[in-house]
């Protein structure tokens, strides 16, 4: 994961973080405890170090702090990753590439010059290779795109475009093997700095019910692969009320690769 991944990882922790605080505050005060005594159990209501034995007849009391409990131990890890991260960005910050310190001089470059291909090349010639694409129902590519690629949906086109104009490195449908299946993402990406691999899946019809079952299938399958949302797998998604914007790319791209 790079820097400006864990950056985003990190404002997002930040949004979830407040979120759950905003929901613990709802919760009735103290907290929960609860005691095996044998075969039964014991549950204890604790407020300002008061405890109080909860009834069966107050079982809903003793789910709602269950809940709350289970939220606060979720802010917990939470509030540790974020330290991680922000530990880890002030370490990076103070860091100087090593790479950069020795191709900067220019002995080493010109001995390396075979072997050690600048970013923007390497990333240029990967989106000039041919891959193995997805050849089914051919005649659904019928949507054509500034960078050339016919696409299956207008949608689709917004996205491929605003990838062209910010010479962001892609494949259309380029083929990705998870296991024993065989998929086609609408569209594998490189970071243009780093190089570091995503997936970015559409998914516009989201209001028709056999359609979402699929896409949430096929997220359980990425994500079994280690393709997670956030990190490396974009989403996006649309109904007939509520299409894909211009303006919600210009936001993803930005907050994934500029």
């Amino acid at each position: 994961m790079t820097a400006k991944e864990l950056q985003f990882r990190r404002d997002n922790l930040m949004s979830q973080i407040a979120e759950l605080k905003k929901q613990i505050s709802s919760f009735p005060n103290g907290h929960l405890v609860c005691i095996q005594n044998g075969k039964y159990m014991k549950m204890q209501h604790v407020v300002d170090g008061k405890v109080t034995s909860i009834p069966k007849k107050q079982q809903d009391l003793a789910q709602a702090l269950a809940e709350k409990k289970f939220l606060e131990a979720r802010l917990q890890d939470l509030c540790t990753e974020q330290d991680a991260i922000h530990a880890f960005l002030k370490h990076y910050q103070r860091h100087t590439s090593k790479v950069s310190q020795l191709l900067n001089k220019p002995a080493y470059r010109a001995l390396l010059s075979s072997s050690v291909k600048p970013v923007s090349q390497e990333l240029a010639e990967w989106a000039d290779e041919p891959f193995e694409t997805n050849t089914a129902y051919p005649e659904q590519l019928r949507h054509p795109c500034l960078s050339g690629h016919m696409v299956r949906s207008k949608s689709e086109v917004l996205i491929a475009q605003s990838l062209f104009t910010h010479q962001i490195p892609f494949r259309y449908e380029c083929s990705l093997k998870l296991g024993e299946v065989t998929v086609f993402p609408d569209f594998t990406l490189r970071h243009p700095e780093s190089g570091n691999f995503f997936i970015w899946e559409h998914f516009g019809k989201m209001d028709y019910a056999p359609y979402a079952q699929n896409a949430f299938q096929k997220m359980q399958l990425y994500n079994s692969f280690g393709y997670v949302p956030t990190i490396n797998l974009i989403t996006t998604y649309e109904t007939k009320e509520h299409p894909l914007t211009t303006k919600a790319i210009e936001h993803v791209i930005q907050q994934y690769f500029l």
